[in-house]
């Protein structure tokens, strides 16, 4: 499978929405990096994004786990069928409300480029105080849990 950016992101994001133990110091440390590193990324760093993403998610052995689900899941996903379920950026908004900090939802790019919303989505959550419980607040992730699982061959 082609490294995606989007997928990788989203995949990210599920693990979170699903992770139980709470995240340390460091780890969201390095989600704010990552999120601030999202607000200024461009398609030449797309692979280094992908690999800081990775690096994140394989420190913490019950996140890598629920990583590596998550990607399985959306692999056979089109790109358009994986923006379908994404909420919209008041959506967003109303499920994290005005706790924490929040750099905003900052559309980049062209408007049909859909990466932006999942770029935008990723860094809206990462960038707050405790991404790993705002996460959890974006209830519809949870559709993406209930697709079925297909295996990478």
């Amino acid at each position: 499978m082609e490294p995606n950016l989007d997928k990788t992101l989203l995949a990210f994001l599920l693990a979170l929405y699903r992770l139980k133990p709470a995240l340390t110091d460091d780890e969201l440390y390095a989600l704010d990096e990552l999120g601030d590193a999202l607000g200024d990324w461009s398609v030449e760093e797309e692979l280094t994004l992908i690999t800081n993403i990775e690096e994140v998610a394989g420190a913490n052995p019950a996140l890598n786990q629920l990583y590596q689900e998550a990607l399985t899941k959306l692999a056979s996903l089109e790109l358009e069928e994986l923006y379908q379920r994404l909420p919209s950026p008041n959506q967003v908004q109303e499920f994290l409300g005005g706790r924490g900090t929040s750099k905003g939802y900052i559309p980049q790019g062209k408007p049909n480029q859909r990466t932006s919303e999942v770029v935008n989505l990723s860094r809206m959550v990462m960038t707050r105080d405790r991404p790993d419980k705002s996460v959890k607040q974006i209830e519809s992730l949870a559709e993406y849990w209930e697709l079925p699982q297909t295996p990478i061959f």
